[in-house]
């Protein structure tokens, strides 16, 4: 048994290094995929332009302005001091928010009477825009209270105002600098490898029925699991080497803390790519053209990896009939042990969930590639 198998392992690592497509494929690829979506997918919203209506010309609303302008949220992209031509910045996409200044402005704050702004935003992009006028609101907040403590300070009355003397002081666990790449990338890691696994071993199996070298090993003493050892051990290998290439990329490219266990890291790895080539090697041992296995194994892994794992979007917002089959994705668990290495250096007695999964998706991909391997050699 054991000289089949190393056989088979030697023959498939051959065809590796013979084919210099897939060798690239395999190493150059996921270091690309990560570096484009890593800079590409991003939920930091930085330099937006706004266009400013100032009706008052007032220090204190040029004070406002420059707030807004000294931050790195906002680029001012045009500053009036008549309502004149805002509309049309808006339609050709120019600005993504007008704020509108109304006379008298300096004059109704000095003399404590309400002030009212008026926002004029560009909701087409409804994630950009409700981010960006949550920036401002907080900004024109902080400009508010400065005003106010200002003004109650110079009358004296600040300490007898009633402002509640509890300041709140929040921390950010995990992600202080609230960087999206440090959320992303460590799902682009799982995702990046559940697709490569399985394109790569869903063209094993029915390369031997294009090439016509099934029917030796049907004929051979070989036994279906270990053809299908020998044909993931390769990959296997192949895909640790893709994972640490990944790893490292994210670590000194985008500056991704790691702060958990490598030997956790590669336990969860290894078994997640156990699942994932068992689904590519299943995927080729259910059909007998390369073609069709590698448009399959790109619909059946890219698909649930990007949507159905909780890579961009939180699985506790999907339908519940959705969230069901979230459980059947590997890519979910994995990430979550991913995430929970990375960034909180979160060990087994709190990611034992996840591992066991892996382990029983594992088992149970594997048994069904023998199954149907049998049905194949019979």
């Amino acid at each position: 048994m054991r000289n089949r198998i190393l056989s088979l392992i030697r023959k498939e690592t051959l065809h590796i290094f013979r084919d210099p497509r897939s060798l690239y494929l395999a190493v150059g690829l996921p270091v690309l995929m990560v570096i484009l979506f890593g800079l590409g997918i991003t939920f930091d919203v930085n330099n937006v332009r706004i266009g400013i209506i100032d009706l008052d010309n007032s220090p204190l609303s040029r004070d406002l302005a420059f707030r807004l302008h000294a931050s790195s949220y906002f680029d001012i992209s045009s500053h009036e001091t008549v309502y004149r031509g805002m509309d049309q910045l808006l339609d050709e996409g120019k600005v993504k928010i007008v704020m509108v200044i109304p006379p008298q402005f300096s004059r109704s704050l000095n003399s404590g009477r309400d002030v009212k702004l008026q926002l004029l935003t560009d909701g087409s992009d409804s994630n950009t825009a409700q981010i960006a006028q949550g920036y401002l609101l907080s900004l024109i907040q902080i400009f508010s209270v400065d005003e106010l403590s200002e003004e109650l300070n110079r009358l004296g009355l600040l300490a007898t105002a009633g402002i509640p003397p509890i300041q709140l002081e929040s921390r950010i666990w995990y992600n202080p600098d609230l960087r999206s790449s440090t959320f992303i990338v460590p799902g682009l890691i799982a995702v990046v490898m559940m697709i490569l696994a399985a394109m790569l071993t869903s063209l094993t199996i029915a390369r031997e029925w294009e090439n016509g070298t099934m029917e030796q090993l049907i004929a051979s003493p070989i036994k279906p699991i270990e053809v299908i050892i020998g044909k993931l051990i390769p990959y296997y290998i192949l895909g640790l080497l893709q994972t640490s290439l990944v790893i490292g990329v994210g670590i000194l490219l985008f500056g991704i803390p790691f702060k958990g266990s490598l030997l956790l890291l590669f336990l969860a790895s290894s078994l997640f790519l156990i699942c994932s080539s068992g689904i590519g090697i299943y995927i080729s041992a259910a059909t007998r053209s390369q073609q069709l296995s590698f448009m399959l194994s790109v619909i059946l892994t890219m698909l649930p990896a990007f949507i159905l794992s909780g890579f961009i979007f939180p699985i506790s917002s999907m339908p519940r009939v959705i969230q069901g089959l979230t459980y059947l994705v590997p890519a979910r668990y994995f990430l979550t042990a991913l995430r929970g290495i990375f960034l909180k250096g979160t060990g087994l007695s709190v990611l034992w969930p996840q591992v066991l999964f892996l382990i029983l998706f594992a088992v149970g991909i594997m048994t069904a590639c023998t199954r149907k391997m049998t049905m194949r050699l019979d």
